[in-house]
């Protein structure tokens, strides 16, 4: 494939999907929302991590991002509008896209749909000025925020202050195997007790077995997503 072809493919978006992870009340093993994700074509385009490697080599990531937000959010107005949906931005993204721009991509009642921006921690930048400012105006606008992967980047604690989101998600290094394992437990506990401090919900990533998800439970863990309920579909 060529690098033409492979703008071509990523900048029109031809083969893209939206797919969805569900998202779980731990207490009844409840759907309550969906984290909506992207693929590409069928190849060597398919998964994330290759789209979006091909999208920071051409330098198009912020076109590639936006139309990767856009079908999953046609995607999840096809569900129920009482359920949750959370979206994958890139910061930079949000920084370097006009507010407007990005609010055209959510239903124009979008107060009455629960939406959730999502961002992964270790991607923000150290200068979040321009994010803040961004970041604020959607939120003023209905959105929600959640921080992804939260306990494994450097500036965790900074960055949740100074952002204030309404949902923290667990990396899954902490939640997968947490179940007799006392670090990971210790570590566990001390986001448990920031995330309080902050006001925010918690949803714990990768819950792959029943003994971590009786853990969840006893530390107060209320949400969660993971194979232990299925793959992505």
């Amino acid at each position: 494939m060529t690098d033409s072809e492979v703008i071509d493919i990523l900048l029109n978006g031809r083969g893209f999907r939206a797919v969805s992870l569900p998202i779980y009340r731990l207490s009844d093993e409840s759907i309550v929302g969906h984290e909506m994700l992207s693929r590409g074509p069928d190849g060597p385009l398919e998964a994330p991590e290759a789209f979006f490697s091909a999208s920071v080599a051409h330098e198009i990531l912020c076109q590639v991002d936006l139309h990767c937000v856009a079908r999953c959010i046609a995607t999840a107005r096809s569900m129920s509008p009482d359920l949750w949906f959370h979206v994958n931005f890139f910061p930079s993204t949000i920084i370097e896209t006009p507010v407007e721009t990005v609010l055209q991509l959510f239903p124009p009642d979008v107060k009455k749909w629960n939406f959730c921006i999502e961002i992964v921690e270790d991607q923000i930048i150290s200068d979040m000025d321009y994010l803040c400012g961004n970041l604020w105006k959607l939120r003023k606008a209905g959105l929600k925020l959640a921080i992804d992967d939260v306990g494994f980047g450097a500036s965790t604690l900074e960055s949740l202050i100074v952002l204030e989101p309404d949902i923290l998600k667990i990396d899954r290094r902490y939640v997968s195997g947490v179940a007799g394992n006392s670090p990971k437990e210790r570590h566990l506990l001390r986001l448990i007790k920031v995330a309080r401090a902050l006001g925010a919900e918690l949803v714990a990533e990768g819950v792959e077995s029943r003994d971590d998800l009786e853990l969840m439970l006893e530390v107060g863990v209320e949400y969660g997503q993971g194979f232990l309920w299925g793959k992505p579909s």
